[in-house]
């Protein structure tokens, strides 16, 4: 015979928080589920910003997954339509009491509500280093502002290597050369900054985009070293013809499709393809 599920209110579901060793339960499309024992869940927080206790369907239709991974986890429950709650139906009766002809109950000052729904809604950050939280400018995801900087130099340097041979000028080449050596130095920048968005936000969790960027980030880093190297070691390496010249060309060529996969999985955690 099968169990029948518990229904949970949002009051009820608050109570399943992770916190102090409570169970840690989410609900999502209605369906509530324990993720106590996730390693991503550790005392109810998920990437350090989604908090146990909580409808999260909002959320996971913005998330980097597909909301199926909570599939996974064990559901103990549903979740009350919102109508049926009794905070509803307080609510309810609190605004026909205000509607109702000469009422003098009156609704709590704006700052009183803006104030209950900060304390609601703030996330707190007593776990965070206390880099960040001396600059709050660093919880404001600094891997996608500086990953942006290896990105354009690879596809600048492909420009500029594809005008030099048209045109032959060395104004190009010396284009080539800077912005490799630019990579080389921005590169690291990029690869702590995603360290730290890893551990902060997805718990060092391996999943697969992480993966691969942890994998091939070291190996564009090393195209844009060995490209700033070698120019360092022969400034004339495009403009001398031989073997060289199209070995370096063919190395510049190549920081593209290993910087087009880094974006792309990059990308698709925080705009991901799925509705």
């Amino acid at each position: 015979m099968t169990q029948e599920l518990k229904t949970f209110t949002p009051e009820e579901l608050a109570a399943f928080d992770g916190k102090d060793g409570r169970p840690a339960y989410v609900a999502y499309d209605g369906k509530v589920v324990d993720v106590t024992g996730s390693k991503i869940w550790k005392g109810g927080r998920h990437m350090n910003r989604h908090q146990a206790g909580a409808d999260m369907s909002a959320d996971l239709a913005q998330a980097p997954h597909k909301p199926d991974v909570l599939l996974r986890y064990p559901q103990v429950g549903v979740l009350a339509p919102a109508c049926d709650t009794p905070a509803a139906a307080a609510a309810a009766q609190a605004a026909a009491t205000q509607a109702a002809p000469g009422s003098q109950t009156q609704a709590p000052p704006a700052a009183a509500q803006a104030a209950v729904h900060a304390q609601a809604h703030a996330a707190p950050d007593s776990e965070l280093p206390w880099l960040l939280r001396a600059v709050p400018f660093l919880q404001r995801h600094p891997h996608p502002m500086t990953v942006h900087f290896p990105i354009a130099f690879s596809a600048g340097a492909v420009l500029f290597l594809a005008l030099y041979v048209l045109t032959g000028k060395a104004v190009f080449a010396d284009g080539v050369y800077d912005l490799m050596l630019a990579g080389a130095l921005f590169t690291p920048v990029a690869i702590l900054t995603g360290l730290a968005t890893w551990k902060y936000n997805y718990g060092a969790a391996g999943i697969l985009p992480v993966r691969i960027k942890l994998i091939l980030s070291p190996v564009l880093f090393a195209q844009y070293a060995a490209g700033a190297a070698w120019w360092l070691a022969d400034p004339s390496v495009l403009s001398a013809p031989g073997f060289g010249q199209a070995l370096y060309g063919l190395l510049v060529l190549s920081t593209m499709p290993v910087m087009g996969v880094i974006g792309w999985f990059g990308a698709g955690l925080t705009f991901p393809l799925h509705k």
